[in-house]
């Protein structure tokens, strides 16, 4: 063969793989396109459902608390030592009510807390 039939013939190679790789490159950016649009559309619904849902909720959705990385180790503390007391008073205080509401005898460490929170039954 001559010299020019092989140029002729690895350029005419190198064309058709470079448009062979850009029509794949093509239809992987369509079809990743695609899939952003559908998944933007069921995050809109699902976002829709999540507020219609929790709109008949009486107490709020909690919310994510904020990372407590840089937060001083007193302050975390003292944080989770307040936390942790308010809600020792609620379950005390849905206990007391639940015995009230159901007729039962009450606790009486549940009573001397209630005293000492000052929270009084009766």
């Amino acid at each position: 063969m001559l010299w020019w039939s092989w140029v002729l013939l690895w350029t005419l190679l190198v064309l058709l793989g470079a448009a062979f790789l850009g029509l794949m490159l093509w239809r992987l950016v369509r079809n990743l396109l695609a899939l952003l649009r559908e998944t933007e559309t069921v995050a809109g619904e699902f976002a829709q459902r999540w507020d219609d849902a929790a709109s008949g909720v009486q107490r709020p959705v909690r919310a994510a608390p904020e990372p407590a990385l840089f937060t001083p180790v007193g302050q975390a503390l003292s944080d989770y030592r307040f936390g942790r007391d308010q809600r020792e008073t609620a379950r005390l205080t849905r206990r007391i009510e639940r015995k009230d509401r159901m007729g039962q005898p009450q606790r009486i460490s549940d009573i001397r807390r209630a005293e000492r929170k000052g929270m009084f039954n009766g």
